[in-house]
């Protein structure tokens, strides 16, 4: 997995979600991603069935920017974006990307 940080230069100008106060993982897989509490989604992508990896990310990320996650097995790369506060990404579940 190769993770890169993708810096606006901004700080964040609002306060964080208060549903997300551990952060939040995000699963993705086949027509559903879900934003879910940490650890809570964290959880549910390691019972979740079928290919996929799940990665820890940089928490709190350094300030507002993106994310590009690359799996290095499939090569299916995400982009997320984050603000470096309390309620940014910390595991993000994808399933593999289909061969052709």
């Amino acid at each position: 997995m190769t993770i890169k940080f993708l810096d606006s230069g901004r700080e964040p100008q609002v306060a964080p979600d208060p549903k997300f106060p551990n952060g939040m993982d995000i699963v993705e897989g086949g027509p559903v991603t879900a934003r879910l509490p940490h650890p809570e989604g964290w959880k549910l992508a390691q019972s979740l069935a079928g290919p996929g990896c799940t990665f820890p990310l940089p928490y709190p990320s350094p300030r507002c920017g993106a994310l590009v996650v690359t799996c290095n097995r499939c090569g299916k790369r995400v982009g997320l974006t984050v603000a470096g506060r309390t309620d940014d990404v910390r595991w993000l579940r994808m399933a593999c990307k289909p061969k052709p």
